[in-house]
């Protein structure tokens, strides 16, 4: 999508890539209907994405296709409802939450984590081996042998905690 879709010069991202037969004119969908725009779910991913990865270049083409459409947002909202999200979720400073244990062990922490509406987080597990691709997941041992949480704000965590009350209280 990066390397074939993507509008450089104004941000965003085509629907036809670069390497298609070639067009009079290359289309570009911006506009939400009842079905969202590709360009704004990419958006929405690629910063979801970048959280997971750490990768801050998926974050600033994100950041830039959301800014490229300021002006229309303000002006025709329920014709840009997805690219709003894709911009509340930017100001909203997301949370990162790893999870580290067995699935069954896990299952009181996840509970919390999906407990009330926290649209401005992304959640990772993992069995805490180091095993794993995601790299929020990468030094995050257990604690004490127990089913870990770890809160992140930019991949700087607070204290992991094992106790789902501790959990709730670090979400809020």
């Amino acid at each position: 999508m990066l390397a074939h879709f993507r509008d450089p010069d104004n941000g965003g991202f085509f629907d036809t890539s670069d390497d298609h037969e070639r067009l009079i004119h290359r289309p570009k969908d911006l506009q939400d209907n009842a079905v969202p725009s590709g360009n704004s779910m990419a958006a929405l991913v690629l910063l979801k994405l970048s959280l997971l990865l750490g990768n801050g270049d998926h974050w600033q083409v994100a950041e830039r296709s959301t800014a490229t459409m300021s002006q229309l947002m303000s002006q025709y909202p329920s014709g840009f409802g997805q690219w709003l999200n894709s911009a509340s979720f930017i100001l909203s400073e997301p949370r990162e939450v790893a999870l580290v244990g067995s699935a069954d062990e896990i299952e009181p922490l996840l509970e919390v984590v999906r407990t009330g509406y926290r649209p401005f987080q992304v959640i990772a597990a993992g069995d805490g081996t180091g095993a794993c691709s995601v790299p929020l997941l990468e030094d995050r041992p257990r604690v004490d042998g127990k089913a870990t949480a770890y809160v992140c704000r930019h991949f700087v965590c607070e204290s992991p905690v094992t106790d789902p009350g501790e959990l709730a209280r670090q979400l809020s």
